[in-house]
């Protein structure tokens, strides 16, 4: 269990999981910025029991990335430790059991934060892992269901009872989903009662209000989500809001490149779009780039026409300047 916490090394910031964003390419470029490790996006463990390559796809990482863990979501006990043992040879760090999510089609049928309601089936699926992989095993959490079944503190007692290496905590309940302000006094209480690390999860944007939950809330890191889409800077301290287009254009083009040599050229250039969308829109120049950038269909393309706009962006604020010093 040490071993894992000690691999993550000094930075206690995370890219939280997240599907359809938290892929090799934007792990790998989170790793390089500051990012503690790299948890790959949930995968069904019936996709996996069925040996679905698409399913096995999603845990595809690069070295770089190490260590690397796993995350799944289901709610059949056995069809879970079967699912993951049939990616074990592929060598994660770990296992992480999705126990947090809230989409409908997911916790509704039980798993994700379905599993908050089943706390027997969810001891059942960790004291498994934990015995059948001989892996560090963890898990991402809420607070409840809802607020008439907050059963955070019995939940997470039964986790570090079970063996789990360390628990994630998201400060809403699953009836909330992302509505409101995540409740990091309730986040508090998980890590001042529990022996093992508890990330915190909720509404943090900047690096500074990161280390400002570690320090008030007692956190041994935070998981950040939402706020590092478009945003890789977070886990390095730089305010993404203080980078000018021609600043930010180096990082973006080694995402796309990464993204390019990942998915190959056409693929790339149509999942780029919305990490583009979330690197640029508070850019003045986005509402003009944007046409062009969702018309190129190769990623070689929309690489050439970055570029361009870069040196057009230079020419226009050199303009502005001339405009100004003549006034």
């Amino acid at each position: 269990m040490k071993s894992l916490i000690d691999k993550i090394g000094k930075s206690k910031l995370v890219l939280s999981p997240m599907a359809g964003y938290s892929d090799s390419p934007y792990r790998k470029l989170c790793r390089e910025m500051g990012s503690a490790m790299s948890i790959s996006e949930f995968v069904s463990t019936e996709q996996l029991f069925r040996s679905s390559a698409r399913a096995i796809s999603l845990f595809r990482y690069e070295e770089s990335e190490l260590p690397v863990i796993f995350q799944v979501f289901g709610n059949d006990p056995e069809i879970i430790v079967r699912g993951v043992a049939r990616v074990l040879h592929l060598n994660p760090d770990g296992i992480d059991v999705n126990m947090g999510c809230s989409v409908k089609t997911v916790s509704g049928r039980g798993a994700g934060a379905g599993l908050l309601r089943c706390p027997d089936k969810a001891r059942t699926i960790i004291r498994r892992l934990v015995e059948e992989t001989g892996l560090p095993i963890s898990a991402k959490i809420r607070l409840g269901w809802d607020h008439d079944s907050l059963n955070y503190m019995e939940f997470s007692e039964m986790l570090e009872s079970e063996g789990v290496w360390a628990i994630a905590v998201h400060g809403r309940t699953r009836q909330m989903a992302y509505s409101g302000r995540a409740d990091w006094e309730r986040i508090c209480e998980i890590a001042r009662a529990r022996r093992i690390p508890v990330f915190g999860n909720g509404d943090v944007k900047t690096f500074a209000e990161a280390h400002e939950r570690m320090r008030t809330y007692g956190v041994a890191g935070v998981y950040v989500g939402r706020g590092a889409i478009g945003n890789p800077w977070i886990f390095s301290g730089i305010d993404k809001a203080t980078l000018s287009y021609a600043e930010r254009l180096p990082v973006i083009l080694r995402h796309l490149d990464a993204m390019a040599k990942f998915y190959g050229d056409a693929l790339a250039a149509v999942l780029v779009r919305k990490h583009l969308t979330q690197y640029l829109r508070d850019l003045p120049i986005y509402p003009f780039l944007k046409p062009e950038m969702y018309r190129k269909t190769s990623a070689l393309a929309l690489r050439d026409f970055l570029l361009r706009a870069s040196d057009l962006t230079l020419a226009r604020q050199v303009a502005q300047a001339i405009c100004c010093a003549a006034s």
